[in-house]
């Protein structure tokens, strides 16, 4: 006659840090239900077995067993993943989402899976804004965040990770949820450049390296494409750095790339030259460029587009549409006037380290390095001039402010991709005048008139935030690097 099993399943869960566990946190009373015995078992499980988390916290879960029917094996599983094969799983993950728990249990004469599912919630800093202060060489780099709805939070990386930033960040970059941030200073004497990894929803550091003197000089931008696939441009050129062993390659033929941002697109990375009117092709793992794309003038900005293609300004005053696998010129528009030159670069002592231009779709913002901003819509290949924040005093505060001898936008204007809202940025002077400054977002309502065939534009000061700039590298947004994710898929 066969022996009748009993194996009792039951799930505990514990919200909270582990190092906070103890014995009075799990839940001992279970919401049980009886499901039809197979081949002689009896299972009780805990309800419906599905489970919410703050991504900062950890789960518990324990597997108990009917002291008549001992188990002779656990296998947990997440995602389909083996993980553990204790009888207690802790489940603690550094990203949002949905993970598929299932538990196996078995002894000589059965074998019995129950499934969960663990829903963890967005961090804090998954979405919205990002501006990057450069700060001084004897001070350090903070990280400005914006929420989707307009909350501050002045030093986002101190407030997480109680200390600072490196000095003299100059550029960060968001991959697979995490926020790569290179800087001139490290750790180290010198200009040994660091290199600073943090989880892209926690803010939580994960990494904080300096180079060894001698292999890279002064960085200023940084693009991934993996862990292995990390691009710095530097005085020399670009180089990139493989996080697995340390090492860091020199791109063959990147000499004399300009300091400016570097963009990615169908996991390839796009940069310019100083003196070569031409956006170099650097492929995936390669160290060596493998293409070069002309244009007709020096390139002032390079930005990936929403549907997957490349934006690309010159000093010609054209602003192009760029196939990143033909590299064909799909379209291209030539603008006049003011807002062509705004596409012309500054002088090398005053030079945006930002693009020239910045998109929502295809409507086009372009400032320079001045308070007048344009945009250009691309569909109806019509510009108009948006407006003068200095001369029409749009940035709330007083005379002087505009006034003051070495008052300036500090780097190029960025448009939301989200909202269409601007963002432009300015300070009172160099020095101490650079603590008087102003974030000043902006709303533009275009509206296209086909009698006079022409853009009108209401203009309003969505917010503005004062004091919290300190040498701002760039303003960026999340949702730009989570499209650019997903048209590299």
């Amino acid at each position: 006659m066969k022996k009748t099993n009993y194996l009792v399943l039951l799930f505990g869960v514990l919200a909270g840090l582990l190092t906070s566990c103890s014995d009075d946190n799990f839940y001992n009373t279970y919401i049980t239900e009886q499901v039809t015995p197979s081949a002689g078992v009896t299972i009780t499980t805990i309800g419906k077995g599905d489970f919410t988390m703050e991504l900062t916290d950890s789960l518990v879960f324990q597997a108990a067993l009917d002291a008549n029917s001992p188990a002779t094996s656990f296998k947990w599983a997440v995602n389909e993943t083996e993980v553990s094969t204790d009888s207690i799983y802790v489940f603690k993950t550094d990203r949002s989402g949905r993970y598929q728990l299932a538990l196996t249990v078995s002894n000589a004469d059965t074998v019995y899976t129950q499934n969960a599912e663990i829903v963890v919630r967005e961090g804090k800093y998954k979405h919205g804004t990002f501006i990057l202060n450069e700060g001084l060489i004897a001070t350090h780099g903070s990280l400005i965040y914006i929420s989707p709805e307009g909350e501050i939070t002045p030093n986002a990386y101190r407030a997480v990770n109680k200390k600072t930033l490196f000095s003299l960040t100059e550029d960060m970059y968001i991959h697979d949820n995490k926020i790569y941030i290179v800087s001139q200073k490290s750790d180290m004497p010198g200009n040994t450049g660091g290199l600073t990894i943090l989880n892209a929803e926690t803010l939580k550091e994960e990494l904080r390296y300096s180079f060894p003197a001698g292999e890279i000089n002064q960085p200023t931008h940084i693009a991934v494409l993996g862990k292995d696939d990390i691009y710095m441009r530097n005085a020399k050129g670009i180089s990139v750095f493989r996080l697995s062993d340390s090492v860091m390659t020199f791109v063959e033929g990147s000499e004399g790339a300009h300091w400016n941002t570097m963009a990615v697109a169908h996991n390839k990375v796009f940069s310019t030259y100083q003196k070569e009117a031409s956006v170099m092709v650097i492929e995936k793992g390669a160290t060596k460029v493998s293409h070069k794309i002309p244009f007709k003038g020096l390139v002032s900005g390079i930005i990936p587009s929403s549907d997957g293609k490349l934006w690309v300004s010159d000093e010609t005053g054209t602003i192009s549409k760029v196939d990143p696998d033909t590299y064909e010129i799909i379209d291209a528009h030539t603008l006049r006037g003011k807002a062509a030159q705004l596409l012309k670069r500054n002088p090398a002592s005053s030079q945006a380290a930002a693009p020239h231009i910045t998109a929502k779709g295809d409507t086009i913002y372009m400032s320079a390095t001045t308070t007048e901003i344009w945009c250009h819509i691309f569909s109806m290949n019509q510009t108009a001039r948006a407006m003068d924040a200095k001369n029409q005093h749009y940035i709330p505060d007083s005379q002087d402010y505009y006034e003051s001898a070495n008052f300036q936008a500090y780097n190029t204007c960025a448009v939301d991709p989200v909202t269409g809202e601007v963002y432009l940025n300015t300070l009172m002077g160099w020095g101490g005048y650079r603590h008087r400054n102003h974030i000043s977002v902006f709303d533009f309502k275009w509206n296209y008139d086909p009698d006079w065939g022409s853009l009108d534009v209401m203009v309003r000061l969505s917010r503005d935030y004062s004091g919290y700039l300190d040498y701002p590298a760039n303003v960026y947004f999340t949702e730009n690097f989570s499209n650019i994710e997903k048209n590299n898929k």
